[in-house]
């Protein structure tokens, strides 16, 4: 790379800039977004580098180099070779006259984005609305469509017209006129020949995981849902730190609370608990403030307690460390049902399928029989379907070209595990993305490490999964610090009474964000429609908590945007 640098500033949440046009607005930078130059070189990244020590070293400057100097010294020297030996969740623009490339580290964790701009620049951002003119955005159909249907977005796709996310552990260099996607190769990790010593070597990446996060850190803490994964990380990282304290999200209603189990976990390790608890109206007002932050609408119903805890953590911990990661890497087998659903099932017609849904004595069978294609029986949420996105928007509806039904495709019907795992990977953990950006609270990964991740991911299928006994690796390696009964107990995941929220002050915040006049005035949606779903929801049809859920996301989102005045 040469001469004059493109031109980056800090937006008022991550980073903005542009290559070869006009510049963009600067804010105030945010506690982790770092700017710099060197030597004509733009340098940018938003989250967090680990390992800089080992990063200085391999190049032989001192340990102590300014980050900015050693990433333009690695591209220098490596070129592309330089992202394979970064660690950390974040993305990374490096930018000056000639060249431009922008990379999101494998573990998507944090977003970047990009869209081509009438002067024939390239503009890009790690914050979505940076790059969205005054006023209300215009939504891209497609992208609405995706998000009406899984309630989120897999990069490539955004809610924004013109605007694209670069996928997880993708850069795209552009040079001399041309565009090209470049994918890092990370060395094949070494498995052991036999289970006990791949135990070993997996508590061996974990700990140095760890190690690195923590390192610094002057007031440690992590999340202890009761589960293997936190369960597992608490106890290595309480080795090194017994001043770690362990947190647990607690819900009054007993299906969702984990408090009690996480609680037991962290006093077998000697480690200080704290739950941390949040009422229904502080959840409302969470939405609002997620919607001003967010990067694009997004209807995990944990989101806003996943906020509400960030916001706990901000000011109290300067390192708080996060299970996220370790389902993604292991793999996962879909529920019986779903694998006779996709193997079997699908091959009937669907006219076929539905006449046999609606016979009363396969009621408890709809699982099985009631969808329209194969891959719905795997989405994670219950959004609203073809025909009532059809409805809703007033035409045509394709979503065959969506990231989760493409890798779906991909798997032949009996290639269960592969195909549950790749979707997974596609299904974004945007929860932890939109509560960090909108707390100012990092959380760490150990789980995504690098060392860690890739020698998971490497392990033969019997040692990462086995019937009754999924990530069993990982359970074996628990077991060595833990009693089993501690944590040998069925796992309902992070969830939410999300019927009990919309249900709450008199249906407060779907009355709010679902009034006639809204709908009217975004043109988006048939306003009748979402008048009719907010209806029957408030007189007791608790089955479209989902879907009026998504639309209360999205109507926040978009007045958010309206009120901004963020320049493009």
């Amino acid at each position: 790379m040469s001469a004059a640098p493109a031109t980056i500033v800090a937006a008022t949440r991550g980073f903005a800039g542009a290559w070869r046009s006009a510049a963009p607005a600067a804010a105030a930078p945010g506690d982790d977004v770092h700017l710099g130059h060197e030597e004509g070189l733009a340098v940018a990244w938003h989250g967090e580098l680990h390992a800089l020590p080992a990063l200085a070293a391999a190049l032989g400057e001192p340990a102590g180099t300014a980050p900015a100097r050693l990433l333009a010294q690695g591209w220098r020297r490596w070129g592309s070779g330089l992202l394979a030996r970064l660690e950390g969740s974040f993305v990374l623009v490096l930018a000056d006259a000639d060249e431009l490339l922008l990379y999101r580290d494998p573990s998507g964790l944090r977003n970047l984005f990009h869209a081509a701009r009438d002067d024939g620049g390239i503009a890009f951002a790690s914050w979505l609305p940076a790059l969205l003119a005054p006023g209300a955005p215009a939504l891209a159909p497609a992208g609405l469509h995706e998000y009406l249907r899984f309630l989120d977005l897999a990069a490539p796709a955004t809610i924004a017209t013109g605007v694209t996310a670069l996928e997880p552990g993708q850069a795209l260099h552009w040079r001399a006129g041309t565009k090209r996607s470049v994918t890092p190769v990370f060395d094949a990790p070494a498995v052991p020949a036999d289970f006990e010593a791949a135990v070993d070597a997996v508590e061996a990446a974990l700990d140095a995981a760890i190690a690195t996060r923590l390192d610094g850190a002057a007031r440690p803490a992590a999340f202890l849902s009761g589960g293997v994964d936190s369960a597992l990380l608490c106890a290595l990282a309480a080795r090194r730190r017994p001043d770690l304290v362990t947190l647990t999200v607690g819900f009054d209603a007993p299906p969702y609370d984990e408090a009690p189990a996480a609680a037991r976990i962290a006093a077998r390790l000697g480690l200080r608990h704290e739950v941390l608890r949040f009422d229904l109206r502080a959840h409302a007002s969470a939405v609002e403030r997620l919607a001003a932050a967010s990067d694009q609408p997004l209807a995990d119903p944990s989101t806003p307690s996943t906020l509400l805890a960030l916001e706990a953590c901000r000011g109290r911990f300067d390192a708080v460390l996060d299970g996220t990661g370790a389902d993604e890497a292991l793999g996962l087998m879909p529920p019986r049902h779903v694998r006779l659903a996709v193997q079997w099932s699908a091959r009937l017609p669907a006219a076929v399928r539905r006449r046999l849904a609606a016979w009363p004595a396969l009621a408890g069978q709809a699982p099985l029989l009631d969808f329209e294609h194969p891959a719905e029986t795997m989405i994670r949420w219950r959004g609203f379907r073809r025909a009532e996105i059809e409805a809703l928007c007033g035409g045509p509806v394709d979503l065959s070209g969506t990231r989760f039904f493409r890798t779906f495709a991909r798997y032949r019907p009996g290639e269960h595990f592969e195909r549950c795992s790749a979707l997974l990977d596609v299904m974004p953990s945007e929860r932890l993305t939109q509560a960090m950006l909108a707390s100012g609270q990092a959380l760490r990964f150990p789980y995504a490490g690098t060392a860690a991740d890739r020698l998971l991911r490497a392990l033969p299928l019997d040692w990462r999964w086995r019937p009754g006994e999924p990530k069993r690796i990982l359970r074996a390696l628990l077991a060595r610090h833990l009693p089993r009964e501690l944590w040998d107990t069925p796992k309902h995941g992070f969830d939410f009474p999300l019927a009990a929220l919309l249900a709450g002050e008199d249906g407060g915040l779907v009355r709010r964000h679902l009034a006639p006049g809204r709908w009217q005035h975004h043109g988006w949606l048939d306003p009748a429609l979402v008048q009719r779903l907010a209806g029957r929801l408030l007189q007791g049809e608790t089955g479209l908590a989902f879907r009026v859920w998504a639309l209360v996301v999205l109507d926040a989102w978009l007045q958010a945007r309206s009120e901004t005045t963020e320049t493009r």
